[in-house]
């Protein structure tokens, strides 16, 4: 009986001198990590860093976190973040976001409302953290921005899978439910909430997703594959498929369909919300108006757009120039 509690003791300090040294290897990380953006210039504060969960978890919590990166213009503040691991498995994480942060750009700042959100993520097992999965949950979620628009959500859900022969591609799902544009975009004809917000796609970038995104800079696509963006509101829907490369400055090539019903609400409804500059809305509007005479009979849209030599062709007609698309 006694050689039996030796066993059980020294298992149990075995254990708990595991679960401090990860405990505290995990803290010198994130410390590191913060100590390094600072370097950098950003502003990367927190008020406290408190490490909890013995004897199976590794929780971690930032209290009054802040980040900003000069390079991008973006900022991210909150009362407190989480990261969630089991000791025994700290590639998979949990985190947790409050009710209330807020999010700014160069564009302009918002402020973030939600409840439970949350995600799921699994990196590789080494000091580069490169994504494999994640899954991102949130309910009731309000977005407010400081240009007097809102938009709000029952539930919205993101999905990202790695490839497992390519580790540079990923596929993305997106699906929101009860999502509500804003208000200067509604009228009395249009029900409350959209009845479709769905993505289907998978994304080929110049690189992983990993560490680097961050303290580097983000990869940029390189391959898309559309295999459905849908949105549906009321009678207005737009729809779009394609297949489409981009070259070093980002530039498209490949192919883009498009479907569109009830556009014209979706011009006028942009026009009376005065939230967007009325040269954007014309020029918009003159350019559904070719699509919509190249789709033939009827004012819908359903056509094919070719991006080839850094030019957008409906059919042999020339529009414009490809689009670039570039991640800051």
């Amino acid at each position: 009986m006694r050689r039996l509690l030796i066993v059980v003791l020294v298992a149990a300090l075995g254990w708990f001198a595991y679960w401090f040294i990860v405990a505290q290897t995990a803290r010198s990380g994130y410390e590191s990590w913060f100590d390094a953006r600072r370097a950098e210039g950003w502003q990367a504060d927190y008020s406290e860093l408190q490490l909890r969960g013995f004897p199976n978890r590794i929780d971690t919590t930032f209290e009054n976190i802040q980040l900003a990166d000069p390079e991008t213009g973006f900022a991210w503040d909150a009362p407190f973040f989480q990261v969630f691991a089991l000791s025994y498995k700290p590639n998979h994480l949990i985190a947790v976001w409050p009710n209330r942060q807020t999010l700014s750009s160069p564009l302009q700042k918002l402020t973030i409302n939600s409840e439970d959100m949350k995600a799921s993520v699994v990196f590789a097992p080494n000091t580069n953290l490169g994504l494999r999965r994640a899954n991102f949950a949130t309910e009731a979620l309000n977005i407010t921005s400081d240009k007097r628009w809102t938009i709000t959500a029952d539930s919205l859900r993101l999905a990202i899978v790695q490839d497992e022969t390519q580790d540079t591609s990923y596929q993305f799902a997106l699906q929101g439910q009860g999502v509500a544009p804003p208000a200067s975009l509604r009228n009395e004809l249009l029900p409350a909430t959209m009845s479709a917000l769905d993505l289907d796609a998978t994304v080929t970038f110049d690189r992983e997703w990993d560490l680097r995104a961050l303290e580097q800079r983000r990869p940029q696509p390189t391959a898309i594959k559309l295999r459905n963006a849908k949105a549906q509101w009321g009678p207005m829907l737009f729809q779009a498929v394609g297949d489409m490369t981009t070259n070093e400055s980002g530039v498209l090539d490949g192919e883009l369909t498009l479907r569109a019903k009830e556009w014209q609400a979706m011009v006028e409804m942009a026009r009376d919300s005065r939230q967007i500059d009325p040269l954007v809305i014309d020029g918009a509007e003159q350019l559904l108006r070719l699509f919509s005479s190249l789709s033939g009979p009827g004012e819908d849209i359903d056509l094919t757009l070719s991006f080839k030599n850094g030019r957008t062709y409906a059919g042999l007609l020339p529009l414009g120039s490809a689009p670039v698309i570039f991640l800051r």
